[in-house]
């Protein structure tokens, strides 16, 4: 009971941050500071919360790849420290995308911000995938062990086995991780600077935030938008917002600030 307790609390903390750092990413520069900062303490006081509660377990451990004082360790253990260790890691990058976000906007332009969000997110995959590494070989090495050596040897093939397939697993992140630090290197522009006349012509205010344009670029349908707008636009969809228009085959994910729900417990 304690361990669904503890987990629906989790998850129902990731669900709250994670919604509004998304907002506050949409805002823009019109993102609340204080806000941000609540966000930010609000993860470090859930986190301290949680393992001094459980401070005799040292889960803390995991976050560096050691194997926490967890005894017996077995499965439902196991099972219950590997998603323990994963929302942590979640809130660890929540908390590095707030501390992005409260960085002033003469520092961090809205596109430099939007790449160092999908670099963290990235990042913060990589570490939950290798977090329960050491979780799970221990548990397979030793959950036969009391069985002598024919359990043992089980137990050390089930371990190998899991590696390989952890292995390849890692292969994919790597590749995506790579893909993303190419991404975080390249400075990218959507469309064409807009000329005066073409933003006269287009009314002098951006359709999406209904502002005057903030250097508007001009896409290949000849719609403007200020770079700002479009690029958030460029997160999540690959047309024009007007015309629906194919601009893009690529769609950069985690740039809105989103953390992924997916739980990495193998």
């Amino acid at each position: 009971m304690t361990g669904l307790a503890v987990g629906i609390g989790l998850f129902t903390t990731f669900l709250y941050v994670n919604k509004n750092i998304q907002t506050q990413v949409f805002l823009q520069d019109r993102h609340s500071k204080l806000q941000c900062i609540w966000l930010l303490l609000f993860l470090i006081s859930s986190t301290l919360l949680l393992y001094y509660t459980f401070l005799t377990e040292t889960l803390y451990h995991c976050l560096i790849l050691l194997s926490p004082t967890i005894e017996p360790l077995g499965f439902w253990e196991t099972l219950w420290a590997v998603g323990i260790t994963n929302f942590v890691i979640k809130f660890l990058c929540m908390g590095i995308k707030c501390l992005i976000l409260l960085l002033p906007s003469s520092l961090v332009s809205y596109r430099t911000q939007g790449r160092w969000l999908m670099l963290t997110e990235e990042l913060g995959q990589v570490h939950q995938a290798i977090a329960p590494v050491p979780l799970w070989f221990r548990y397979l090495v030793t959950y036969q062990e009391t069985e002598g050596t024919p359990g043992l040897t089980l137990g050390v093939l089930l371990a190998l086995l899991y590696l390989i397939l952890k292995l390849l697993g890692l292969y994919g992140q790597w590749t995506s991780l790579m893909k993303t630090g190419r991404l975080f290197l390249r400075v990218e522009c959507t469309g064409t600077a807009a000329t005066r006349s073409q933003c006269n012509e287009a009314g002098d205010v951006c359709p999406i935030c209904q502002g005057e344009y903030r250097e508007p670029r001009a896409l290949l349908c000849q719609h403007i938008f200020c770079d700002e707008c479009i690029a958030l636009w460029f997160n999540r969809e690959k047309s024009c917002p007007l015309c629906r228009t194919v601009i893009t085959e690529k769609v950069y994910k985690w740039r809105d600030g989103a953390t992924s729900p997916h739980l990495q417990i193998y």
